[in-house]
């Protein structure tokens, strides 16, 4: 039985750090999602705010599709992508909001972190490991 608990499914038991990378994800989601809806509050005001918030809700989108698909041993790779677009993204932020004057954010310095930490447990090597091994079945 694998550790999806469906019997018959190829290979060994998932390895925690593709765990860690898939709750990184939803918890990136999670943020992305608060921010698009923020966005969306706000846009009646500042019209442009509404393009981020498709931004931030097409952002939120690859995330959990990201998350979905690493946990099921699909693929860590679009969870990578949306990860790294969501680091660049939220470095930026922190950036602009530094050269402005401002200390540092704490929802882009999370969002930075969980990007980066998602990104390092799938290329680890235990996880590149389990998803070679299951596409080899």
């Amino acid at each position: 039985m694998s550790s999806t608990g469906r019997p018959g499914a190829p290979g060994r038991k998932r390895p925690p750090h593709v765990l860690m990378a898939g709750v990184a994800g939803f918890a990136e989601a999670t943020l992305l999602f608060l921010v698009a809806l923020v966005s969306f509050t706000f846009s009646a005001q500042v019209p442009l705010l509404a393009l981020f918030g498709v931004f931030y809700l097409a952002l939120t989108a690859a995330c959990l599709w990201g998350a979905v698909s690493a946990l099921r041993g699909r693929a860590g790779r679009s969870l990578v992508a949306a990860s790294a677009v969501t680091g660049v993204v939220a470095l930026g932020s922190i950036v602009v909001g530094v050269l402005q004057g401002q200390s540092v954010s704490f929802l882009p310095a999370l969002l930075l972190l969980l990007a980066v930490g998602a990104v390092a447990l799938l290329l680890q090597a235990p996880s590149r490991e389990w998803f070679a091994e299951r596409h080899d079945h």
